[in-house]
């Protein structure tokens, strides 16, 4: 069985460093699948559990033709702090302004960005997912 390529593996990771992970260890990588453990830093809490602050996550790959521009245009909204946990908090019209692309790139990226999605895995069962708004 062929396994995904080594890129998505970093698509992957550049997505989910949307969400402020400080941990990403592989689990297993299929031909379609890749499951990996993310975690979180402490956030100052009085009880931090670093075990306790982790996720397991699927992602069914994905395979869009302009993923490298979504993933710019993640790391642009990140860089930018434009994202409140999943949520841009800006329009895409403002948006559109700040990243300075042209419309149709800007566009395609973020329908791309938009439809990422990596599933939550909760006591081996997919839960809910990880996915970027507005």
């Amino acid at each position: 069985m062929k396994k995904v390529s080594v890129k998505y593996l970093g698509y992957l990771f550049r997505f989910m460093y949307l969400f402020k992970i400080d941990r990403f260890k592989i689990l297993k990588v299929t031909n379609k699948k890749i499951n990996v453990q993310i975690g979180w830093p402490d956030d100052g809490s009085l009880y931090y559990e670093e075990d306790e602050e982790v996720q397991e996550i699927e992602w069914d790959v994905q395979e869009f033709s302009n993923i490298e521009d979504a993933l710019l245009l993640a790391e642009f909204i990140y860089d930018n702090n434009l994202i409140d946990i999943d949520k841009i908090i800006i329009s895409p019209e403002e948006l559109l302004k700040k990243i300075q692309w042209n419309e149709k790139r800007f566009e395609l990226a973020l329908g791309t960005l938009l439809n990422i999605k990596v599933d939550m895995i909760d006591d081996g069962k997919k839960s809910d997912y990880f996915f970027i708004h507005f």
